[in-house]
């Protein structure tokens, strides 16, 4: 048996010892090999994946190029809640299954949303740079904001991180609506969140945060249109910490430009290996950017090793039942 664990250089772990160690516990004959994904250079990749049976992943776009040169390949278990990165059709026509982790680090990405949130509208990054560029000591040398307690937020997505968010919130003081059209109004109503239209948080919500799963109808959801919508409300602070692909990048830095939005916190962008130099939403006082590490704590690495690491050994040993997440058909009814 022979499992690769790969993704961007970026994105890999540093440190694989608990992956092989957990891998190999009750099945010491398992070849186990970690490698880089560099897309500009697959060699060295792909002659690992070709007799692999199972990859492990977070990032690395499995399609039918891929699967066409990985022939034994029977499982990808991605080390990650979403699998928008997998070709779910051509995984099923080469009888791959595919696995996920239904959860791992909800509540570090919501404490990362909400200090995003307290961060910008203290406007914390902005002061920081009236002192270490203006070198001007002075309180008034930006517009006073809103206390918590009379600010709104808007929750896209109120699934288990946006349910954290949305208590967290309130425990602040801030008056919470959402919007997701897949959840049971009676899962709101206990919760006590008005569920509303994404035209309704534009227009009302002091702040707006971003946890919906990326999708096919929502990829690019915060479109031009949709800043425009929050210029003409509350020019609120927009966050993202979900998915990148559902901004419009182009949009956002058109939004902020325009002043639709009064600042932004991004822990993602559309692309998980980004060009840095020169990008256009750098070195902006009302702009904070982090490189897709909301979910990173010592518990929420080691849950996600664990989780991702646990699937494979459950699927070879024929445990389905007990795999976190299938999000393909278990090869029984595959075959």
């Amino acid at each position: 048996m022979k499992i690769v664990i790969s993704d961007y250089a970026e994105s890999m772990m540093d440190d694989q010892t608990y992956a092989f160690k957990l891998l190999k516990h009750n099945h010491p004959d398992w070849i186990i090999k970690a490698i880089a994904y560099n897309p500009e250079n697959l060699h060295a990749f792909n002659a690992e994946l070709f007799d692999a049976d199972a990859l492990l992943t977070a990032f690395i776009p499995v399609n039918e190029e891929l699967l066409a040169k990985a022939p034994n390949l029977k499982l990808i278990s991605i080390n990650a809640m979403g699998f928008n990165n997998i070709d779910l059709k051509a995984t099923s026509a080469h009888r791959v299954s595919v696995c996920a982790i239904s959860d791992y680090c909800s509540t570090d990405v919501a404490e990362f949303t909400i200090s995003l949130i307290l961060s910008l509208i203290k406007q914390l990054k902005a002061y920081d740079y009236t002192l270490t560029v203006d070198h001007l000591w002075k309180y008034n040398a930006l517009l006073p904001q809103k206390r918590l307690s009379e600010q709104i937020l808007g929750i896209f997505g109120l699934g288990n991180i946006g349910q954290k968010v949305a208590a967290f919130a309130k425990a602040l003081g801030i008056k919470v609506i959402a919007y997701d059209p897949y959840l049971p109004p009676k899962v709101a109503k206990k919760l006590e969140i008005d569920l509303v239209s994404a035209a309704q948080v534009y227009a009302n919500a002091d702040i707006i945060t971003n946890h919906m799963r990326l999708t096919a109808s929502n990829r690019n959801f915060f479109s031009t249109t949709a800043f425009k919508q929050m210029g003409q409300g509350q020019q609120p602070i927009f966050i993202n910490v979900a998915r990148g692909e559902s901004v419009d990048e182009q949009a956002l830095l058109y939004a902020l430009d325009q002043k639709w939005i009064k600042g932004t916190g991004l822990d993602v962008l559309s692309s998980e290996n980004p060009n840095l130099t020169n990008h256009p939403l750098l070195n902006r006082s009302n702009v904070i950017l982090t490189p897709h590490a909301a979910f990173y704590s010592i518990n929420s690495v080691t849950d996600l090793q664990r989780i991702s690491c646990q699937n494979i050994i459950n699927f070879f040993e024929e445990d389905y039942i007990n795999i976190d997440r299938f999000v393909s058909e278990p090869p029984k009814v595959l075959k």
